[in-house]
């Protein structure tokens, strides 16, 4: 007979309760696995998904900045954007602007939030606080309850086998 395991998390508080119920000598692995299955998560439903957000949201740049997501091992589902230095042709997107900010920093979140300068504006697009693709596409509803499923299962299934 299987078991299920229901699991609710709000906050790495919950995750931190979730782990303390795990043995000391087995709490290395189960943190191993934690950490694998984010990274995971990330690349199978989040990545996939800012990229897909990202081609839609009419901004000329962000198809290339999302294609420098990385998914990252943390407790959390954790994506980087904007680390590497993105396909572009006729840019040099390396080095840093005259307040010495990365031009790769500087692109994701020009991308994503528009120019920080009215005046100058590479990205096609104005400026807004909520954001172009980023956060309109992790908080859609679908992606949100499709990496928050997931990691709930992956909770469950580290308790199950751990706990």
């Amino acid at each position: 007979m299987a078991v299920r395991t229901r699991v609710t998390v709000e906050g790495i508080d919950a995750v931190q309760a979730v782990l303390r119920h795990i043995e000391k000598d087995k709490l290395s692995m189960a943190r191993g696995d934690l950490r694998a299955g984010s990274q995971v998560i990330a690349q199978r439903e989040l990545i996939p998904a800012l990229k897909a957000g990202a081609a839609a949201s009419g901004v000329p740049i962000a198809p290339a900045i999302a294609d420098t997501a990385r998914a990252r091992k943390d407790r959390i589902v954790f994506v980087q954007v904007g680390a590497t230095n993105p396909r572009l042709s006729g840019f040099a997107s390396r080095g840093r602007d005259s307040r010495g900010h990365s031009w790769k920093t500087a692109l994701a979140l020009g991308s994503n939030y528009g120019p920080t300068d009215p005046d100058v504006n590479h990205y096609a697009v104005g400026r807004t606080r909520s954001g172009h693709w980023v956060q309109p596409t992790v908080n859609s509803a679908g992606t949100h309850r499709r990496v928050q499923d997931a990691y709930r299962r992956l909770l469950a299934d580290i308790l199950r086998r751990y706990g």
